[in-house]
């Protein structure tokens, strides 16, 4: 089944032609020849080939997202979080210089045909400019966001914010939320993934969420605090 993106969610940094556009690649894929391995090889290169220059901030860490086109084109997705794009404008510059020499991109297939798909990268430029060590991937080496307690004591959190009395239901039923967890600690961006299958119940959740107000401890690659995207799967039963 073909999962497309809404095109609202995206600003590209260039038109291009109306085309399908998957919000990932399909399971087993790859983006780059070689892997993400290859891909900060090729990067740690091009930085020293060409004598860029390093980031004044060792602590910026960006989370790069492009679309790769049929042709191996690609073209930047704009970040929606203008003050993490702020703090980390370096990471940014550099990964869009860098990319004008990247060559291994791997188009998605979907049944045997090329796709337009988005794909990202975590970009640390210090560690870059460095002797890469084998392997090297930070994907491999983030650390997930945690909450005080663990996630079930925030789960409690959610069901106390929440007010079952003002719905009847018979039975099990589940939603999902989404939201990001900054490196602050703060969360953001809470969305619905999948409804109970009532606005007013799944608003109330969103709601519930948005007020709790302690906050987590944030993920991090290589000691670096990253956003970090969480999915809470919820679920209710009532008699």
């Amino acid at each position: 089944m073909r999962h497309y993106l809404i095109f609202i969610l995206f600003i590209l940094y260039s038109n291009s032609f109306a085309q399908d556009i998957y919000e990932q690649y399909p399971a087993g894929q790859t983006d780059y020849t070689g892997g993400n391995v290859q891909f900060y090889k090729d990067f740690h290169q091009v930085l020293k080939d060409k004598k860029l220059q390093p980031c004044e901030n060792k602590k910026e860490a960006f989370s790069f997202r492009i679309v790769v086109y049929p042709d191996k084109k690609i073209k930047y997705v704009k970040s929606e979080d203008s003050e993490s794009l702020d703090k980390n404008k370096c990471a940014f510059e550099l990964t869009k210089e860098v990319a004008k020499y990247l060559t291994g991109w791997n188009p998605a297939l979907v049944d045997g045909n090329k796709v337009a798909a988005v794909t990202s990268f975590w970009i640390i430029p210090h560690e870059l400019f460095q002797e890469l060590p084998q392997g090297y991937d930070p994907v491999n080496d983030m650390e997930m966001a945690t909450y005080e307690g663990g996630i079930n004591n925030f789960r409690k959190k959610v069901f106390q914010s929440i007010d079952l009395s003002r719905f009847t239901f018979n039975g099990t039923f589940r939603l999902e939320v989404t939201f990001i967890v900054e490196p602050d600690g703060k969360i953001s961006n809470i969305q619905l993934a999948e409804s109970s299958g009532l606005k007013a119940f799944d608003d109330m959740v969103v709601k519930g969420i948005s007020q709790i107000r302690n906050k987590w401890t944030p993920g991090n690659i290589h000691g670096i605090p990253v956003r970090y995207r969480f999915r809470l799967p919820l679920s209710f039963k009532m008699d």
